[in-house]
């Protein structure tokens, strides 16, 4: 039986601009074919084990080069297969795009599909820039026209002399190569050579370039500016309100590129903030929270649990404390009377939202904290259960046990390394390598570097991350001492320690590196 094929639009970069169908069709997606100017971000959306097949261009990037032949093969063989199909197009996927003709295809083959529109970059971009397509006091219409050639070998060239006349606002997709012999175009048709005239780049990120000029200067100034696709240009007096309602470039981060490497749904507070503060937020998650490893060992280990407390080590390992007790056949009526303590304000606010009150806070977050506190209460050399992850420090164990205490582990989840989408890393490099580069890069533990470097490390060999710091020079920030410690044994050089180890001492401390 045919599958079905969801023709879903981007939007024009910002993941935040996803429409909330396009993110449900992608978490649901079997195959998830993508344009290479759609946000490698947005596939973080999709299931593990999905099929991402990612477009590219350029011999530095990742990814599967197709033509358009090459994607209707694709779609027929996977929508052909019964699979659930998302052909993920950049903007709105039939603003510009080919969308209609991968409909008629399907069409043809009794596949089912459906239309996902997305913010078309024709508005988005300059909104952008702060140019507004139409305002009553300069014109009530717009115009959208392609810059680009291929309209034009098809016998369906743009009329000019009507564009030029009678068009109001025009806004040219694909115009950067073409930009000055389009200017030109307008003139000879009869437009003002002194008409106000704005390409933007990469509108709706943090790194969006704008460059201003007329039509008979916008040549030049595109020229001097290496401007490079893909960008927008927009033609008519609206651009002279850009002076006055610009907005994106007014961020203090605006123009700085910033890697959060934290799991994608912890991370969602620090990529918002970055965001809202203007910077082009990348996230490259190094770090996925999967279950225990063995489930049945861990809830055995919370019901046949002998001791005086419990200690929780984060947010994770609170929300797998309470799933496992309720395996388990227990509730929370069954802590009564053991202490709880917690690493950190944040597990311990994690606690208290499920109705558990943590007894003990570390006050610093980690566990040399949570020994200075225990040894302070007389604490420590009770009978202690440790909930965490796979992986970690000995310190409390080789503490407690010291201390005449005993100590028990149990594993609740591991954090494991994800699997990136293809374009993710590759867009990471110097634009001289095909990349956008980039200006800071935070990690929030010791494993997310590991991972980080990893993952470098099979894209382009030994030592291939740091590499990759050393040609950007980008700032390192570590969410606290022992993580800068741990950064520091793998050979990566700290320049910021936030204060906090949370949301807000990240963004000071990135705010202060590249501010």
């Amino acid at each position: 039986m045919p599958g079905f094929v969801s023709l879903v639009g981007a939007g024009p970069w910002d993941p935040q601009l996803l429409t909330l169908k396009a993110r449900d069709c992608l978490r649901r997606a079997d195959v998830v074919i993508a344009d290479y100017l759609v946000n490698p971000a947005l596939l973080l959306h999709c299931r593990p084990d999905a099929e991402v097949i990612q477009r590219s261009r350029g011999p530095h990037n990742a990814g599967m080069s197709l033509n358009q032949q090459g994607i209707h093969e694709l779609l027929l063989d996977r929508a052909g297969r019964g699979k659930y199909v998302v052909r993920l197009k950049g903007g709105d996927p039939m603003v510009f795009g080919r969308g209609s003709e991968e409909a008629l295809l399907l069409r043809n083959a009794n596949i089912d599909y459906e239309f996902v529109p997305g913010v078309s970059a024709a508005i988005a971009t300059p909104e952008a820039a702060g140019i507004p397509i139409t305002q009553r006091d300069h014109t009530p219409s717009v115009s959208l026209i392609s810059g680009y050639e291929a309209y034009d070998k098809r016998g369906r060239a743009v009329g000019w002399e009507h564009m030029a006349r009678h068009g109001g606002t025009l806004v040219l997709m694909m115009s950067v190569r073409n930009c000055r012999k389009n200017a030109e175009r307008l003139i000879a048709s009869g437009r003002d050579p002194t008409t106000e005239v704005a390409l933007v780049r990469w509108g709706t990120r943090g790194i969006q370039q704008t460059v201003v000029g007329t039509l008979a200067t916008i040549g030049d100034a595109v020229e001097a500016a290496r401007l490079r696709p893909p960008a927008v240009m927009i033609v008519g007096s609206v651009v002279s309100l850009r002076a006055q309602i610009q907005w994106v470039e007014q961020r203090p981060l605006f123009g700085r590129r910033i890697v959060v490497t934290r799991a994608f749904l912890q991370a969602q507070p620090l990529l918002t903030e970055l965001a809202q503060l203007g910077a082009d937020v990348v996230p490259v998650p190094c770090l996925e929270v999967t279950g225990p490893p063995n489930p049945k060992a861990f809830h055995q280990t919370l019901s046949n649990r002998d001791c005086d407390g419990l200690i929780v080590s984060s947010t994770n390992g609170v929300e797998r404390l309470v799933e496992g007790l309720c395996t388990a056949g227990q509730d929370l009526r069954s802590l009564h009377g053991t202490c709880l303590a917690a690493i950190g304000a944040k597990t311990a606010e994690a606690l208290a939202e499920r109705g558990l009150v943590a007894d003990v806070v570390a006050n610093p977050a980690n566990s040399e904290g949570l020994v200075e506190t225990l040894r302070a209460r007389g604490w420590l050399a009770k009978r202690w259960l440790h909930v965490r992850a796979n992986t970690g420090r000995n310190t409390l164990a080789q503490a407690i046990i010291a201390a005449g205490g005993s100590y028990q582990l149990a594993v609740a989840y591991q954090l494991v390394r994800p699997q990136l989408p293809g374009n993710l890393l590759p867009s990471l490099q110097p634009p001289e390598h095909g990349g956008e580069g980039f200006d800071a890069i935070c990690f929030a533990s010791t494993k997310t570097a590991e991972h980080f470097l990893a993952a470098a490390d099979e894209l382009w060999g030994p030592n291939g991350g740091h590499k990759l710091l050393a040609a950007t020079r980008a700032k390192v920030v570590a969410i606290g001492p022992v993580t800068r410690r741990g950064l520091e044994g793998l050979g990566i050089d700290v320049n910021e320690v936030a204060d906090t180890p949370d949301t807000p001492g990240l963004v000071q401390a990135l705010t202060h590196a590249v501010g």
